[in-house]
């Protein structure tokens, strides 16, 4: 562990999951997120993709218009994973940051806006507005849907902004004169139009390219690296994604990690970062956007500040398993968690099978939280049949579990996966 404040979330510590490989609305890469604190819904933030006519468009727009003037597509995502609105915003920015916050059961977002293209024809935001999230809406900037325009500075470009919700705070970041800052408003006061900067620090070394930013009790954390891709030669596997926790008091670096997690994701370009509270702990969130070629789907991974108890820290408690159709439970119900046993993500199952399996047969589906990126194999007991009382037991990246070892001269009938503990990656 390396944690020398209180309240910092340890880099180093095992790496749990929210989303595995989700599409979004549009095709793009991620570039931020954030979280509902009360449904757990996440808002993904990406450019729009090319070819699409929105209400008052003569024709389709491509895509590098489309980068150019800075439409965004806002993707909503029930905890599952499934799509369950969007929002369209034109002219607001590039997209790198976002915060949200629930008003009484009213999302709304916090972005850039007012894009300007930089000399590689691409539209970042020179300042921050706040809206409403209202789903299947085209949002233009300069609308009066959305609150007026804060410029942290004259000719200030680059502008992002996330929320830190254990601060009540808006934190900016931006580039004036030539360099880089972050910045500290209070929340409410920047919501009602009072604009008072609380701090300013100059940007630390996030190694590489940023890839996002968020700020939870004190510490400010960034997103760093680049995809791997033929196209990157010089950022081969395991890839350069790094993540650095930052002390607002000082401005110092507080830790620094190369992120080797998910080594089975194509393409793995780090995008986006938040924390959001479960079951009252602190979870660092980060991105992934993935898939080579596309369309681009998006992957997100936390950091608990959960306790070790006994060398044993739960990153995801008991979830269900879908069954399969023509399997049944056996005795127990199925389910799996994840938990971290001296610093080894692994994950456990219980409860059992029973059918008719003559072939290798996917016995159930997994959640996205316990769905590895590189697949999990244990053997696990079954019926005894001619000497053969050992099946395997694989979960894959496609989130099913397989049962291999079923035939029609050796049927297995039952299997417990009790005893099921694998290396999870």
């Amino acid at each position: 562990m390396s944690v020398t404040i209180e309240g910092q979330i340890d880099l180093a510590g095992p790496v749990g999951k929210l989303l595995h490989r989700r599409p979004l609305k549009n095709s793009t890469v991620m570039q931020s997120f954030g979280i509902d604190p009360v449904s757990g819904d996440i808002f993904v933030l990406q450019p729009m993709s090319g070819g699409i006519q929105l209400t008052g468009e003569p024709a389709a727009v491509d895509y590098a218009t489309r980068i150019e003037h800075g439409d965004l597509c806002v993707t909503r995502l029930n905890p599952a994973g499934a799509i369950t609105g969007h929002m369209y915003l034109r002219g607001f920015g590039h997209g790198v940051g976002m915060g949200l916050e629930n008003r009484a059961g009213v999302i709304r977002l916090w972005t850039e806006t007012a894009s300007v293209p930089n000399g590689a024809k691409k539209g970042f935001g020179t300042a921050v507005t706040s809206f409403e999230f209202r789903s299947g809406t085209v949002l233009d900037h300069g609308s009066p849907l959305h609150t007026p325009p804060y410029r942290p500075g004259a000719g200030a470009r680059f502008v992002t902004c996330t929320v830190d919700r254990s601060a009540g705070e808006l934190v900016l970041r931006f580039e004036l004169d030539l360099k880089m800052y972050f910045e500290r408003y209070d929340l409410a006061k920047a919501s009602a139009g009072v604009w008072e900067p609380i701090q300013r620090i100059p940007h630390p070394d996030q190694k590489g390219w940023f890839q996002g930013y968020t700020s939870h009790g004190g510490v400010l954390y960034m997103l760093s690296g680049m995809p791997i891709h033929p196209d990157y030669p010089e950022n081969p596997p395991p890839g350069n994604t790094y993540l650095t926790a930052v002390d607002w008091t000082t401005g110092a670096i507080l830790d620094q990690r190369l992120c080797v997690a998910a080594p089975g994701l194509e393409y793995r370009e780090p995008e986006g970062m938040t924390v959001a509270l479960r079951d009252g702990v602190p979870h660092l969130y980060f991105g992934f956007a993935c898939e080579e070629p596309g369309p681009r789907t998006c992957t997100i991974l936390f950091l608990s500040a959960a306790p070790e108890i006994d060398g044993v820290k739960v990153l995801t408690d008991w979830q269900p398993l879908t069954l399969a159709a023509g399997v049944t439970a056996d005795q127990n119900a199925l389910k799996g968690r994840l938990v971290s046993i001296a610093g080894t993500t692994t994950l456990q199952l219980s409860g059992g099978v029973k059918g008719s399996f003559a072939a290798d047969t996917a016995v159930a589906t997994l959640p996205d939280s316990l769905t590895p990126t590189m697949p999990a194999r244990a053997n696990v007991p079954r019926n005894n049949t001619g000497g053969q009382c050992v099946a395997r037991l694989e979960a894959g990246t496609d989130r099913q579990l397989r049962l291999f070892g079923g035939r029609d001269t050796n049927v297995i009938t039952w299997a417990q996966l009790d005893s099921f503990s694998s290396v999870w990656r």
